[in-house]
């Protein structure tokens, strides 16, 4: 059994042939010898596949090799590294070596066992097994494969060891043979050149230099050339009026009827928040708050009148501000629910004593008449506490603490409003973002009601058409050039807008919107490349003096010897200056 085991890789050698040889050794130490650019060994997932082999089968892998990468990545998961001469004596000096040219060095190895041997193997870019090779001592062993010629394999149990130095001269000496070999032919190479221009005739270098100077000259002369055409149009002022509706009915701008395509957008934000009150008077003040009524009585609705008492079990007296009618019982399910209604109540008399907790209510009426079923079946619970009630001096929401509140609440509502609609209309135009709708705003107390603080609601809304300010702008565009056939730059106009009032039944925006800046008179940049193809500066001058429209213009030839305007339209650049 060999203790070493000695694997030739060859440039295109796949690294699944060279795993298996690798497993399949029974030697504990194997040394690879690779070429400069082996593409087994430049990816460092095979380091880290062999780096676990190695542990598993607890072998030592060393590798010879001149590369600087290969041994750098050796270094990093603990294989032996041997290094070539150059490599030694300057590891981050790359060396040149022709891979062809490299001979195989014999390895060097102390030894202290008479029993140790090394095993030579190649591997072949034809996948074979490790049955295609057979060991012999001291005889040559043919090996064939598949598709390559036949390969004769010295293998010896014990061969002739030569030092670490020797192997390192071997692969100095084929690095210097094949820089050399270099040297020699670019030597030549020069050499050859330097006699075929030497004897070449200097006169006719000259006039052959001479005639392509002119003919490059030429060349440039009729092919180069541009002109730079700078035109200022005649302008007219703009002040009129234009009526625009703008809907998500319409699809398209309609010059005619002034209609222009819009999207519909509905936002609303309420607002909500507690007041102090700052007021203080004498006050006798009733308690008052919400109770929800309940109908267990049977499936017909309880019709109440305004005024009904609600009493507490220690005989308070609450009376409903309303008539109401609670409805009746219904099945869900299988299961009975009680019919319900909130109404608002109020107590019968003013003071503290009123102000009571979340408690449940009787209806006294039925029981004065003896309805029992309908005293027990039908009553009220309030899930809150009624609280109001006082007589004495007391804090009072003054109109000015109530006014402050509604307009702080509506200003936060109108800027949630708009806040959200400007995240939802991005690269649309809204014209009446400040026309929010304000519904009927709740508060916990009024004016002139005795509590301590006070809590409001304010809610708002907006219903709007947003539309792209590039479709107004081409709407204005075609109303100009067909009143007065002169063009707009949108960048040269004002617009107001004016009269704005938004249709929810048809979601349409309509407006006025009040245009003011320049006409430009329409210059046909095509046109006048063609008329001017050719043109001397003369000719240039008197064209632009009857051109209609334009009030000046200005014209750069290029280079300094062109006089005349290219025939080519492509040379040919015209800048609107508006």
């Amino acid at each position: 059994m060999a203790s070493t085991k000695i694997i030739n890789v060859l440039k295109d050698d796949k690294f699944e042939e060279i795993l298996d040889l690798f497993k399949d050794s029974l030697a504990k130490e194997v040394i690879f010898v690779l070429p400069k650019t082996s593409r087994a060994f430049k990816n460092e997932e095979h380091f880290i596949i062999l780096e676990h082999e190695a542990e598993k089968s607890d072998k030592k892998i060393s590798l010879l090799c001149s590369s600087p990468d290969i041994n750098k990545l050796a270094k990093k998961y603990k294989f032996d590294v041997l290094l070539t001469k150059a490599v030694d004596d300057d590891e981050n000096k790359e060396e040149k070596i022709e891979e062809e040219t490299i001979a195989e060095p014999a390895m060097y190895r102390e030894n202290n066992d008479d029993n140790e041997e090394y095993q030579f193997v190649t591997v072949s870019k034809t996948k074979r097994g490790l049955d295609d090779i057979v060991k012999q001592e001291g005889q040559s062993l043919k090996v064939t494969l598949r598709k390559e010629q036949p390969t004769n394999l010295d293998i010896k149990k014990k061969p002739t060891y030569q030092s670490v130095d020797d192997i390192k001269n071997i692969w100095r000496e084929q690095s210097e043979r094949v820089l050399v070999v270099k040297d020699s032919m670019w030597t030549d190479i020069n050499n050859r050149t330097k006699k075929s221009f030497k004897n070449f005739p200097r006169r006719l270098i000259i006039i052959l230099g001479g005639v392509s100077i002119i003919v490059l000259g030429a060349i440039i002369y009729m092919t180069t050339g541009s002109a730079n055409i700078s035109i200022t149009p005649h302008k007219q002022p703009l002040d009129f009026q234009l009526k625009v509706s703008a809907s998500d009915r319409f699809s398209a701008v309609d010059a005619s009827l002034n209609k222009i395509p819009g999207q519909m957008f509905n936002t609303e934000k309420n607002a909500s928040q507690t007041f102090f009150a700052t007021g203080e008077k004498d006050v006798a003040q009733k308690a008052r708050g919400t109770i929800t009524v309940f109908n267990e009585y049977g499936t017909t609705p309880q019709v109440l009148i305004a005024t009904t008492r609600f009493q507490t079990s220690d005989g308070l007296v609450f009376r409903t501000l309303k008539g109401i009618v609670i409805p009746g019982t219904t099945v869900v399910g299988g299961k009975i629910i009680p019919g319900s209604i909130n109404v608002e109540v109020i107590a019968d008399k003013a003071g503290q004593e009123y102000n009571v907790p979340a408690n449940k209510f009787g209806i006294p009426a039925f029981r004065e008449k003896g309805d029992t079923i309908r005293y027990e079946k039908i009553y009220g619970k309030s899930d809150t506490a009624i609280k109001g009630g006082i007589i004495g001096k007391a804090k009072v929401v003054t109109e000015i603490d109530f006014n402050t509140a509604k307009q702080t609440l509506t200003d936060q509502v109108a800027k949630d409003v708009q806040d959200s609609l400007k995240t939802q209309t991005a690269g649309l135009k809204i014209i009446n973002a400040s026309a929010v709708k304000l519904k009927a705003l709740e508060s916990t107390a009024k004016t002139d009601e005795a509590t301590d603080s006070f809590t409001m609601t304010v809610n708002g809304s907006i219903k709007t058409v947003g539309f792209k300010e590039d479709d107004l702008n081409n709407l204005i565009k075609q109303y100009v050039d067909k009143k007065q056939n002169f063009t707009i730059v949108p960048e040269k106009i004002t617009k107001n807008y004016a009269d704005i009032t938004f249709d929810e039944i048809n979601n349409t925006l309509t407006f006025t919107a009040n245009i003011k800046g320049d006409g430009y008179a329409k210059v046909d940049s095509d046109k006048i490349k063609t008329d001017l193809a050719g043109q001397s500066e003369m000719e240039i001058k008197n064209y632009f003096k009857g051109a209609v429209g334009i009030d000046s213009a200005k014209v750069i030839l290029s280079p300094f010897w062109v006089k005349r305007i290219p025939r080519n339209g492509e040379k040919t650049s015209i800048q609107i200056n508006y």
